[in-house]
């Protein structure tokens, strides 16, 4: 089995800690260790401290899967295996999968969310966004049509990555649904979950509305702890649980215990680590109004109700691909276009999550007047 160069990490590593500006990370802005140290109680800054470094139990620190159990409904740590993020992806998608199983996965979405599908022998059928007046959609009818008799997994992500996009509850239920129907394993990537921008936008999670989802979840994004590479899967079957976890045995076997117990810190004041998140973001939303704003027609862009990202569309001559390599060489400026992420049309990754993003819109301001006006 040989996988295909997962394109967008490929991109990051040929720029984002060379270039001196980015304005397309999907994360929010890190924390610092004294940052996150400083929201510790007395005892959890002791256990820290004083912890002994060895090997951690396989599926995750007891009290790390009973936190991340409890921002559930009806889940228990049980339910709970530890993963760094990725792995959750690679874990599921080998442990259930085999040659020849039909699967549908949205489209565009991180590369390994199919591209594992694909190097197994999977018969893929994507379920594609569509852009619309009002920012960008997924049509549940298509989604149903694309569904068959045989189709082993369906593999979604909401809030969605890279157009921000958020289905209605009634959407996301009726996506449920589909999956129930024709059980079918749901596979849902919910990393972006907790950075809704109002509470009241957030979905239920596919584990709490249906047992035979899977769930990806993780510190990477909206809590602003990217480094501790603490993510987790969560299943109430507890056989596609088993088969899992199985194969964790051959990849990381078990979480960094120092890991564990920050990302213990970080949930334990995921609120105000996630408001953090969404005061960023919405104020990188009013600053990028304005600066798309001064270029009337010349940019099409709809801004998230959730998460931290979205996509821009360069409505001019220029290729997207050229706009992004000209402002790279030119200006220092990471901009990640969409061909990276296999999507196609002209559009660029918009990341909102980064304190340093209105300072990076001055450089973009030149590419854009050396080359577009």
């Amino acid at each position: 089995m040989k996988y295909a160069p997962f394109e967008i990490e490929r991109f990051f590593r040929q720029h984002e800690f060379s270039a001196p500006y980015g304005i397309s990370s999907s994360d929010c802005e890190p924390l610092t260790l004294d940052e996150l140290l400083s929201y510790a109680s007395p005892q959890r800054r002791q256990q820290f401290e004083t912890m002994w470094l060895g090997y951690t139990e396989a599926q995750g620190h007891p009290e790390l899967r009973a936190r991340i159990a409890a921002m559930h409904t009806g889940i228990d740590a049980g339910h709970v295996t530890e993963v760094v993020p990725e792995e959750g992806i690679f874990l599921t998608l080998n442990a259930l999968l085999e040659a020849g199983d039909h699967v549908v996965a949205i489209a565009p979405s991180f590369q390994s969310l199919w591209e594992i599908a694909r190097a197994k022998g999977c018969r893929l059928s994507f379920w594609q966004q569509r852009q619309t007046e009002n920012g960008w959609q997924f049509d549940i009818d298509k989604l149903e049509a694309l569904l068959r008799p045989d189709t082993k997994m369906l593999i979604v992500n909401f809030p969605h990555n890279p157009s921000g996009c958020l289905p209605s509850r009634a959407d996301f239920e009726r996506i449920v649904e589909l999956a129930r129907a024709r059980d079918i394993i749901l596979f849902s990537d919910e990393i972006y979950r907790f950075s809704e921008h109002e509470p009241g936008l957030r979905l239920p999670s596919a584990c709490e509305l249906y047992e035979r989802a899977i769930v990806l979840g993780g510190l990477s994004k909206c809590f602003g702890l990217p480094g501790l590479r603490v993510g987790w899967l969560i299943t109430r079957d507890g056989g596609l649980a088993h088969e899992i976890q199985e194969l964790k045995s051959y990849t990381t076997i078990c979480g960094g215990g120092p890991s564990e117990i920050l990302a213990l810190i970080g949930l334990e004041n995921w609120r105000v680590l996630t408001q953090r998140t969404v005061d960023i973001v919405r104020e990188n939303i009013a600053a990028c109004r304005e600066f798309f704003g001064r270029y009337d027609g010349l940019f099409w862009a709809r801004y998230p109700r959730a998460g931290t990202i979205t996509l821009v569309e360069l409505r001019a001559e220029m290729a997207v691909d050229d706009f992004a390599a000209a402002a790279i060489q030119e200006q220092g400026l990471m901009v990640l276009p969409a061909s990276v992420m296999k999507f196609e049309g002209n559009f660029f990754r918009l990341g909102l999550g980064r304190r340093g993003l209105p300072h990076a819109l001055e450089p973009l301001d030149q590419v854009i007047r050396e080359h577009l006006l």
